[in-house]
């Protein structure tokens, strides 16, 4: 009998009849988005942390939101920071504040005391250089995707570089007067040079062309790599330069920085000089001339130093058009095109240490 009452006493399930006289039940909507909104939503979304909960819902949408640019072109540029050792950093969101700390891959089983480490900044992409005191020459070079963690060995460079370039499978390195370059997955690097008379200033990839400010008049050449295995070490005029326009107006006075930069698929020239500003010169090559620009059409340049990182279109959340982003000793500071101000910002109080390397701009967009 004891089992029996027991029996009786559990609940029964509600009948359908009840839930169907409910009319909270009866009307309301699925707790999601239709399949179909689910990228326009996703353009809407100004953090990372946001954009990747909502491919984390379900499978749905995380097919319907692959890692690709288009679904990434509404997030703001991050600032990779080194903190307070060697394996940790932090990625800034700067409109929202927002910190994220985390370790960059490690690429090699080397102690620290055997290893200097660099990294180049590809738009989502980080370049980590490792080069061993114990093993000169020797220098491991992997390619590292932030958001996939996709991972690209490069053969060990036959020369040293100041910077690394990427486009589609190119890959470019240069310093002073030499360029080396490769494909990815090719098996070796080639060299390429130019008289040490005109040492490479600045380079930079538009459109899959190379362009160089030539330190010798501060001119600007389209370059041109050597597509056969002919030049080595030796070869002293292995690049072929193309130079746009005539030069620019050198009487002035006072320390100048000259620095390529690219907007829209147009090549853009950085003048500026300390203490006095900068202006912005744009190519025109219908008319084989630079012309100087007063604003960039609401978009946002970046730079890490003097060295261009990517730019934004307009109408970004807390991002401010027509500008200049650069990263010195302080994390950040902004050059205006139009009212020519200058707007310094420490952005927040990590512990980072700006003189291992600078501060680096990470483009989701640039998936």
């Amino acid at each position: 009998m004891a089992t029996a009452n027991r029996r009786r006493r559990i609940p029964s399930p509600p009948s359908t009849a009840s839930l169907s006289r409910n009319p909270t039940v009866a009307t309301d909507p699925p707790p999601y988005f239709l399949p179909e909104l689910i990228p326009e939503v996703a353009k809407r979304l100004t953090s990372l942390q946001d954009f990747f909960a909502l491919r984390a819902a379900c499978r749905a949408y995380r097919a319907l939101l692959p890692l690709a640019a288009s679904n990434l072109a509404s997030q703001a540029p991050l600032l990779l920071v080194p903190c307070d050792d060697s394996e940790s950093h932090a990625l800034l969101h700067l409109p929202l504040r927002r910190i994220h700390r985390f370790r960059l891959p490690r690429t090699s089983r080397a102690g620290a005391e055997d290893v200097v480490t660099e990294v180049h900044t590809l738009g989502c992409r980080v370049a980590i250089s490792k080069r061993y005191y114990s093993r000169l020459p020797k220098r491991d070079l992997t390619i590292v995707h932030l958001l996939t963690g996709e991972r690209i060995y490069l053969p060990s460079p036959p020369r040293d570089f100041f910077r690394i370039l990427l486009s589609s499978d190119l890959v470019v390195a240069w310093k002073y007067d030499h360029i080396i370059y490769c494909r990815v997955g090719g098996p070796k690097w080639r060299v390429a040079s130019i008289s040490s008379s005109n040492y490479l200033q600045h380079l930079i990839l538009v459109k899959d062309t190379l362009y160089a400010v030539v330190d010798s008049g501060q001119r600007v050449a389209a370059i041109e790599l050597p597509d056969d295995d002919d030049n080595n070490n030796n070869n002293k005029n292995g690049l072929k330069c193309t130079y746009l326009g005539t030069g620019f107006d050198t009487q002035e006075h006072g320390t100048r920085v000259f620095s390529l930069a690219e907007c829209r698929g147009e090549l853009l020239l950085v003048i500026s000089k300390i203490n006095e500003g900068f202006h912005v010169l744009q190519w025109q090559s219908e008319e084989g001339k630079w012309v100087r620009i007063t604003n960039l059409g609401g978009c946002t340049l970046f730079f890490a130093g003097s060295y261009f990182s990517g730019y934004l279109g307009p109408d970004h959340p807390g991002i401010r058009g027509d500008c200049i982003y650069e990263t010195g000793s302080k994390l950040r500071f902004v050059l205006s095109l139009i009212d020519r101000s200058l707007d310094g910002d420490a952005t927040c109080s990590l512990r980072v240490e700006p003189y291992r390397w600078p501060p680096l701009w990470i483009f989701p967009s640039m998936c």
